[in-house]
């Protein structure tokens, strides 16, 4: 039977074992959440799955940078260097 025990262990399961992290995103956006869930489908992927996704491919990719970084140099796209004026 699946009533208010079931629905309680779910619960007591997902408080345990989930953080939840709430997005307030604008419809009128670029970014919203049609606009999300439609990305997402068309990658074969929940919205959830795609949005981890991107955020763990950006602190990848701001971890290598700051790894990488020397100070009074900026890495432009290619890779090259500029002093800092």
């Amino acid at each position: 039977m699946g009533g208010k025990t079931s629905t309680a262990s779910r619960s007591k399961y997902n408080a345990k074992t989930y953080e939840r992290l709430v997005l307030n995103l604008r419809i009128d956006s670029p970014q919203s959440k049609k606009a999300i869930e439609a990305a997402a489908e068309q990658a074969g992927e929940s919205a959830t799955a795609y949005v981890v996704e991107a955020v763990r491919r950006r602190m990848e990719q701001e971890q290598t940078l700051s790894a990488s970084d020397t100070p009074g140099e900026v890495k432009n796209l290619e890779g090259d260097t500029d002093p800092v004026e």
